[in-house]
């Protein structure tokens, strides 16, 4: 029997930066313009990062100011059955950066090539997955549940086709519009405000 019951789909990029996305911010400090916000827009330009080092967006990320209470939500999810999943569309090396440090399963993502540490402004051959919702469809398969046996967390509005596609949709500081198709709104300055949602997907419930 499978140690874990269900996912759950972490939608970061608007979930840890009130007011804003985590990607739009990270792009700012890194002195980018144009689209921002690959989660929102789906706009895959990867021109702009072009002489960008890698480190420099390992730096900007480790100093954002981001909302407290992730790698304990994980944390609890993993010891309660569920598998904790970045699902936002983000650039890979973000993606990868927020598992790491946060202790997720895995991440959806945008590859950036990258030449000598630095990116070249390209995102490489891979053909690139820009639906939230296919993403957790095809990762809750890869996991053996069900995506209506799954959970979602989300803030802005393109994370409704992702409470659509799962049995649980929470919507996090989420503006009404945004948390429309979700099951319920939750509030809270830290991210652990959703684990009592969370309860009802777990085998004993609490």
């Amino acid at each position: 029997m499978s140690a874990h019951t269900a996912a759950v789909f972490f939608s970061l990029d608007c979930v840890l930066v009130r007011g804003s996305s985590l990607s739009r911010l990270l792009e700012e400090r890194l002195g980018l313009s144009g689209p921002s916000s690959l989660h929102e827009t789906g706009e895959t330009d990867a021109a702009r990062w072009a002489g960008i080092a890698e480190g420099a967006l390992h730096t900007q990320l480790t100093g954002l100011p981001l909302l407290p209470g992730v790698a304990e939500t994980t944390r609890w999810c993993w010891g309660n059955g569920l598998v904790p999943v970045i699902s936002s569309l983000t650039w890979t090396p973000v993606g990868a950066h927020l598992a790491d440090r946060f202790g997720a399963h895995s991440y959806f993502g945008c590859p950036l090539e990258t030449s000598h540490g630095r990116f070249t402004g390209k995102t490489g051959d891979t053909a690139v997955l820009t639906d939230e919702s296919e993403f957790a469809r095809r990762r809750a398969d890869e996991l053996g549940v069900t995506p209506e046996d799954c959970a979602a967390v989300g803030a802005c509005a393109a994370d409704g086709s992702l409470f659509d596609s799962v049995g649980l949709g929470i919507a996090f500081n989420a503006p009404a519009a945004a948390g429309a198709r979700a099951t319920t709104s939750v509030r809270g300055d830290d991210l652990r405000a959703v684990i009592p949602a969370l309860k009802t997907l777990t085998r004993t419930g609490g």
